[in-house]
């Protein structure tokens, strides 16, 4: 069975850091959209080549309801010659494309453990913005959300994570690998430092990773050494791809 298709127009395109913009779009044709929070779509980008182009992105929706919505946000990181890179930094509004979706299971079951941890860098902090709201119906969980970044530049979406935070249950993390000095809300390292701090235990801890494809294997390690099992750890890697 073929993969249903939508057509979407972009509205906005904003540069967010220096390395990364922010694109939302409209879908024109089905006018409706239905996913859940921590789902991804795909794109399939025009090009000179044979084969399709697809390239697939994090749902990055901030909203009450995943379901039937009339717009579509993604962040899209800057790879140097990248062909994905220079179709969507340099797009302007009103430019249509097709995408299929939603795909992925990075999303939060019915029952949650005692404690949750969020883990990404860069733009794999996307799919954890969309859940944001979905994490108001698990009062009695405890979410850590982890954001890795070389820089305090490098991040983005900062007032709606800090905004969720102000929950009992809910903990944001900044995690700063290069940056002199330190901002005194930030931890020094990289995000599997912040984690391990925990002490996460596989028989209260469940833990998503989502980002670059060294953290996300170094922190899998991690906690496998820790006795976690692959229902504790649900993981998607960003691959980044030139061609």
């Amino acid at each position: 069975m073929p993969l249903p298709t939508f057509r979407v127009q972009l509205t906005e395109n904003q540069q967010i850091t220096p390395k990364v913009h922010k694109l939302v779009f409209k879908f024109v044709e089905p006018q409706h959209f239905t996913y859940v929070p921590g789902q991804f779509v795909s794109f399939i980008l025009p090009h000179d080549g044979d084969k399709p182009l697809k390239r697939s992105y994090s749902i990055a929706n901030l909203e009450q309801s995943p379901e039937n919505t009339q717009y579509l946000e993604i962040v899209v990181a800057y790879v140097e010659s990248g062909k994905a890179t220079e179709f969507f930094f340099n797009a302007e509004p009103g430019v249509e494309i097709d995408i299929t979706g939603p795909f992925g299971l990075l999303c939060l079951p019915k029952e949650l453990p005692r404690r949750v941890f969020l883990v990404g860098t860069g733009t794999g902090v996307a799919p954890y913005r969309c859940m944001l709201n979905q994490l108001k119906d698990y009062p009695d969980t405890e979410f850590h959300i982890l954001f890795g970044a070389q820089f305090e530049e490098d991040m983005f979406y900062l007032d709606d994570f800090k905004h969720a935070a102000e929950q009992d249950n809910i903990f944001f993390h900044r995690c700063l690998s290069r940056q002199e000095p330190l901002p005194t809300d930030c931890s020094k390292g990289y995000v599997q430092h912040k984690l391990e701090s925990f002490e996460p235990n596989p028989e209260t801890d469940l833990v998503y990773l989502c980002g670059n494809p060294n953290m996300v294997d170094d922190v899998f390690s991690l906690l496998k050494n820790k006795e976690f099992g692959v229902k504790q750890v649900k993981r998607e890697k960003y691959v980044f791809s030139k061609y």
